[in-house]
């Protein structure tokens, strides 16, 4: 009986052991989603600026600033 309840005590600990290691994974994993999701923003932002500064150039807006200006 001593023996199986020392093996199960084992078996438990080798558990608790694997859950924090996958624990620790699945934090680091989180933290690099987050910096990919920064990245694609910025990409996105910046796509959505060029296109207006696009659009403010073909449509002559620009060129109307710089008059009154």
């Amino acid at each position: 009986m001593e023996k199986r309840i020392t093996a199960l005590e084992k078996t438990v600990d080798r558990h608790t052991e694997n859950i924090s290691t996958l624990f620790s994974k699945v934090d680091a994993v989180k933290d690099q989603l987050n910096k990919i999701q920064g990245t694609l923003n910025q990409i996105r932002w910046t796509f959505f600026g060029a296109v207006g500064w696009f659009a403010l150039g073909e449509f002559g807006i620009m060129k109307a600033l710089k008059v009154i200006a």
